[in-house]
């Protein structure tokens, strides 16, 4: 029963973040860390919806409670490193989307992000092996995970995951036609 409950709730708050509802969200991730107040997945929440805000000071000491509840959690990580990357701390950033990979190498976007911040540092070939695994991942996911991603691209970070993988595409299109 309390687990059912849990979801409900979690789910009701990621409603809202993923609406871009961010300060209703808030207030329901709280709800729900009144209860249950060693979740680390809501505290990354919460960081994604302060950072989502544009308060970045927040939003990290929320992803960095999640990190001190599970170390191994690649999520707040990878937000971590969104947080870094938007400050033009790109080395950090690099630092970080690479522990959320050494966690979980199949994790999409922490590759797209990784391969963001090579291309703001100007290393190429690194964004590009990067990038190129974003699309051999998604070319391995099954079809009903490929229907739950597209579901979810209303979400503003989904959106940008999606155009950075179609602007890399076409890149990666070009890219050979140029070198000949």
């Amino acid at each position: 029963m309390e687990k059912e409950e849990y979801k409900i709730n979690f789910e009701k708050a990621e409603g809202y973040l993923n609406k871009g509802n961010f300060n209703q969200a808030i207030r329901e991730f709280e709800t729900v860390l009144e209860k249950w107040p060693d979740d680390p997945k809501c505290y990354n929440k919460l960081g994604v919806c302060y950072a989502s805000l544009r308060d970045f000071i927040k939003a990290k000491s929320y992803l960095e409670k999640a990190l001190t509840l599970d170390l191994k959690y690649p999520e707040p990580y990878n937000n971590l490193g969104n947080i870094c990357l938007e400050e033009k701390e790109y080395e950090k950033s690099i630092k970080l989307y690479k522990k959320a990979l050494e966690l979980n190498p199949d994790y999409t976007a922490a590759h797209s992000n990784l391969g963001l911040a090579y291309k703001r540092t100007k290393r190429i070939n690194e964004a590009v092996e990067h990038f190129k695994r974003v699309t051999e991942i998604d070319r391995k996911a099954p079809i009903s995970e490929i229907k739950k991603i597209r579901m979810k691209t209303k979400t503003k970070n989904n959106i940008i995951i999606f155009v950075l993988i179609l602007a890399v595409l076409i890149i990666l299109w070009f890219l050979p036609k140029k070198l000949n």
